[in-house]
């Protein structure tokens, strides 16, 4: 049974209507049209250090470290929110939360968002990114991601698998990996009618407009049609309730086709990105995390944070 904070979570979500936006393509067309022009979010976080990147291609973005206790261990998390978001505040709270569990300290660029970028530059700009963070580790990387940073988050992986910068461990919480939302498993499931949180129809129309000029099928757009052999070990968070659980399962099936090493955790009722918010099942998940977190870096799970 769901904990009772969960069904509170939810239902405040349905109350305010949260996935209304997603219904359809105008329906988020007209949402983003309420959105600043990145960037938005200039200013400091508490608990965090700001500091600016210029890219090889002239692209400038900020980004936020969060100092660990641990000498070794760092981590980059690329936050979700559809590719037209920036960075929310339950991200600033989870990464503070996620470096005093760990331990680890944790990069978070703020990169840009549609309509100012498409999904070739992007993806290319967090290539770019993790090999900076790489630079300035003297430590493993772990990457981890939610939602669309869990796409991108598996992109950059298949971007430096077998070379000396493959990350430590792929995380990926309620990955978008195909940015169609087309699967006929989503409405087989009756998953849109549970989905407190997305609609597959305005999740896809914005997934068109991140393409660009690209395929919507590109593995720049959707990693789910990239290259999946020898990719690092990986982690996959879903819930049942989340219209992205279809292809989160394609995603499995295809890690382990390739024999990747895999563990895949898929949460009875759970929406999407579940382990963000304050519930039990959350608390539980990202405990699972932090001990896999500190056999990887040959910590005693007695040594704490």
């Amino acid at each position: 049974m769901p904990s009772k904070e969960s069904i509170a979570i939810k239902q405040k979500l349905t109350a305010e209507g949260f996935h209304h936006k997603w219904e359809d393509a105008k329906a988020i067309r007209q949402y983003i049209d309420t959105l600043p022009p990145y960037p938005a979010l200039t200013g400091e976080q508490e608990g965090f250090e700001m500091r600016s990147l210029q890219s090889e291609s002239g692209l400038s973005m900020n980004y936020y470290i969060s100092h660990g206790a641990r000498e070794k261990g760092t981590l980059l998390y690329l936050h979700g929110g559809a590719y037209i978001e920036e960075i929310l505040p339950p991200h600033f709270a989870f990464v503070k939360q996620w470096t005093k569990l760990t331990g680890l300290s944790i990069y978070m660029p703020n990169y840009p968002t549609v309509p100012s970028i498409e999904a070739g530059d992007l993806t290319e700009l967090m290539r770019e990114y993790y090999k900076f963070v790489c630079s300035k580790a003297q430590s493993p990387v772990f990457l981890m991601g939610d939602s669309a940073g869990g796409a991108l988050a598996l992109n950059v992986a298949q971007g430096f698998k077998e070379t000396p910068l493959t990350p430590k461990r792929l995380i990926l919480i309620a990955p978008w990996v195909d940015v169609a939302m087309d699967n006929p498993q989503i409405a087989k499931l009756g998953i849109p009618q549970r989905d407190v949180f997305l609609q597959p129809a305005g999740l896809g129309a914005v997934g068109r407009m991140y393409a660009g000029n690209l395929p919507m099928d590109d593995p720049a757009v959707s990693p789910l049609f990239g290259d999946m052999k020898n990719l690092p070990s990986t982690v996959i968070l879903i819930g049942t309730d989340d219209s992205l659980l279809p292809d989160a399962r394609l995603l499995r099936d295809r890690l382990d086709d390739e024999g990747v090493d895999t563990e895949y955790w898929e949460y009875e009722h759970m929406m999407h990105v579940w382990p963000l918010f304050p519930m039990p099942e959350a608390e539980e998940a990202l405990d699972r995390l932090n001990r896999m977190i500190t056999r990887d870096l040959g910590y005693n799970e007695m040594d704490g944070g």
